[in-house]
């Protein structure tokens, strides 16, 4: 039921109008009456088997079946503006059994033009397949076999750069949870495969799968904010030249759908460099149709890259305005499971931290503690220390001392086992131990402040952590509170 939920809550009335009207008009049926629940209500198979009188195996069923309508329905509003380029594709092999040779020459021809334009190598293999055979009796036949040949090998190389490019984004996530090396490894290595398959064709959408993930790598993996100064002509070079191919393809499906990720990385890039000022300009394009975005579970890495580089944004600003912009929208659309370990984690963890600069520190507890609960951080060191001090963290400002130190005392028992110091990680639990201590509330105060200022000179590099933490006089001053 969770997910047929989440289906339809988050679809726009219009569309929600639509999808019922085509499964059923009569309110009083039970595809009625189960899209209206999941709707307005949050029930569970249970009492959705309960309020239809129906037992659990005629209920599965039908969800079964009204899953597969939902799907049915809602995929005819997929837009796919080439879809008359791809009709005429699919009427090519026809044209073998027509009545004038010449003319199926000339259209062929013509629709080799378009589909070169588009990078289509599937639907040339099969413009190439027909002409060679029209040209059977003619020299020009070695010539489209050679380019049959020739894209048969380019789409199977462009289906294994379109995997690269999607594992990238798993691969990235890993690294981002536990910065293994060995992650490292694979990524640089799918980088270079892929630069060597865009060595080999000359095609912008070779160059676009590359060039995004090639940025993507510079933003995770260089640490130094100097280091990525030095690379502002090299990048905002690349970002402009995928936008100018965009630009140029306006009817290509896939890049009508990732146009936004440009302005993002753009907007992470000048956020990561302290440029306020250009980071300001992209974050507008960007945040003005995310909800829109949100809305498409493929780009669920790209909204969460987003997402973060957001919350970083904010701690530069302090401006109230910016953590709590369209996150009703945002939380409303995005949908992650938590098989998609990475953007999932980084999910809940955005919540969090909102609701921590909220100042509803309980809520954000809970969303912490769910979120361990539901997913088993342990492969993903870094990740499982850092929310664990997160969550003993706030504990220590709620005041409750028996939950922190249990925390603490796990991240103590997890540390004694790694051979790495991790200095920025012992000052902080010595931080959050600090709060406790009965002592005068003013001496405390300076103390918490004084543990503070070194933890931050300590919390440099590729180890840093808790970046989205901003320790300021007012949580202090509740740290300090007895």
């Amino acid at each position: 039921m969770e997910t047929l939920m989440q289906i339809v809550k988050r679809l726009s009335e219009e569309d929600y109008k639509m999808l019922l009207s085509s499964i059923s008009t009569d309110k009083f049926s039970k595809p009625h009456i189960v899209l209206e629940t999941a709707r307005n209500k949050v029930v569970t198979d249970a009492q959705m088997i309960e309020i239809l009188e129906i037992n659990p195996s005629t209920y599965y069923t039908l969800k079964s079946r009204l899953h597969s309508k939902v799907a049915a329905v809602l995929s005819r509003k997929v837009e796919n503006p080439i879809s008359a380029l791809m009709n005429e594709v699919s009427r090519v092999p026809a044209s073998l059994y027509g009545t004038n040779k010449q003319v199926a020459i000339r259209s062929l021809k013509e629709l080799e033009k378009q589909l070169l334009e588009y990078d289509l190598s599937n639907e040339l293999i099969v413009v190439y397949h027909s002409l060679a055979r029209l040209y059977m009796y003619r020299e020009e036949y070695m010539h489209y076999e050679r380019l049959y040949n020739k894209f048969v090998a380019f789409s199977l190389a462009s289906a294994k750069a379109e995997n690269i490019f999607y594992d990238f984004m798993i691969l990235a996530g890993e690294y981002q949870l536990a910065a293994n090396p060995d992650t490292l490894d694979k990524i640089e290595s799918s980088l270079r495969e892929l630069s060597n398959i865009a060595e080999l064709y000359s095609s912008h959408r070779l160059f676009v799968f590359f060039n995004i993930m090639r940025v993507y790598f510079l933003l995770i993996t260089v640490s130094s904010s100097e280091a990525l100064v030095l690379k502002e002509m090299e990048i905002d070079s690349t970002l402009k030249d995928i936008k100018a191919i965009f630009d140029k393809y306006p009817l290509d499906t896939f890049y009508n759908n990732i146009k936004f990720i440009i302005e993002a990385l753009y907007f992470e890039y000048y956020q990561r460099i302290n440029n306020l000022v250009r980071a300001t300009y992209h974050y507008k394009n960007v945040i003005e149709h995310i909800a829109e975005h949100a809305n498409r579970y493929i780009l669920n890495f790209h909204i969460i890259q987003f997402l973060n580089a957001k919350i970083a944004f904010y701690i530069a600003n302090r401006d109230d305005k910016l953590i709590k912009e369209k996150n009703d929208a945002i939380i409303r659309n995005l949908f992650v499971e938590t098989e998609e370990v990475y953007n999932y984690i980084s999910f809940q963890k955005y919540q969090a931290i909102v609701k921590y600069y909220e100042g509803n520190y309980t809520a954000s507890a809970s969303i912490i503690n769910e979120l361990r609960s539901s997913i088993n951080l342990k492969p993903y060191w870094f990740a499982d220390i850092e929310l664990k001090l997160f969550h003993a963290f706030e504990y220590a400002i709620l005041k409750e001392e028996v939950i922190c130190r249990q925390l603490i005392g796990n991240i103590e028992r997890s540390l004694r086992a790694r051979s790495s110091e991790h200095k920025n990680i012992k000052l902080f639990i010595k931080l959050i131990k600090a709060s406790f201590l009965t002592q005068d509330t003013l001496v405390k105060q300076k103390k918490l402040a004084n543990l503070w200022d070194t933890f931050q000179k300590k919390n440099t590099g590729s180890d840093k952590i808790l970046s989205y933490i901003i320790l300021d006089d007012k949580i202090i001053q509740k740290m300090a509170r007895k």
